[in-house]
């Protein structure tokens, strides 16, 4: 296990309970985009998905804040320059090599974090292929400016954004992802599925796309919160 000592850069808090940390990068620290670190806090550790690209100089976070856990609203009180330990990197949810001609991403609430650097990391290598962001939010639209600008750059990238509880301003789709997985993906021919989220989330949209729409177990790929 590596450890690492850093500090934060800049925190940011949302509404509903949610901020973002960015931390000093270690300059010996290589991590794959959608691994993830041990931030180490209070005599206690929890895992986090790394929500920058490798090519970033910034270490990024998107964390749920919750009122009575051991970790989390500690981390919510830290200042700009606030010291803090990380372990790391963790995990195999990584953008896999795929001869398939569609690449999929599905995502609700703080679940984006990962693919904020595993949807750079995929437009990166996979020039070619069809690639697509589902992304259902209730009321904060993480990096909504970040994955537009990207759809705009890249015309491979698609972005479908769905709000579970929209302002009448809100012009896209609304509700919760899973009553659109099936008008998107209508096919398992030529496609790789990514899904992070709640275990509820994840497992029913997994569960729909191998039962209902014919997926492989092996084109699914997921990371639970």
């Amino acid at each position: 296990m590596n450890e690492y000592n850093t500090k934060v850069k800049k925190i940011k808090k949302f509404s509903k309970g949610s901020i973002s940390i960015s931390l000093e990068k270690p300059k010996e620290l290589n991590f794959k985009a959608g691994q993830f670190m041990m931030i180490h806090c209070n005599g206690k550790e929890k895992p986090f998905s790394i929500g920058s690209h490798p090519s970033e100089k910034t270490l990024d976070f998107l964390i749920k804040v919750h009122q009575n856990g051991k970790i989390t609203p500690k981390l919510c009180n830290l200042k700009k320059g606030s010291p803090l330990k990380i372990s790391g990197p963790y995990g195999t949810f990584i953008v896999k090599s795929t001869l398939d001609k569609e690449i999929f991403f599905i995502a609700s609430g703080t679940g984006i974090s990962p693919f904020r650097a595993m949807v750079k990391e995929a437009l990166k290598n996979n020039p070619d292929k069809k690639i697509t962001l589902i992304f259902g939010f209730r009321n904060n639209f993480y990096y909504k400016k970040e994955f537009e600008k990207l759809e705009q750059e890249y015309s491979n990238f698609n972005l479908i954004p769905s709000c579970s509880a929209p302002k009448k301003t809100w012009k896209g789709k609304t509700g919760r992802v899973t009553e659109h997985i099936k008008e998107i993906i209508k096919s398992p021919d030529y496609k790789e599925v990514y899904i992070c989220g709640m275990p509820e989330m994840v497992k029913t949209v997994k569960t729909m796309l191998i039962d209902e729409i014919g997926l492989k177990t092996e084109q699914v790929h997921v990371e639970e919160w």
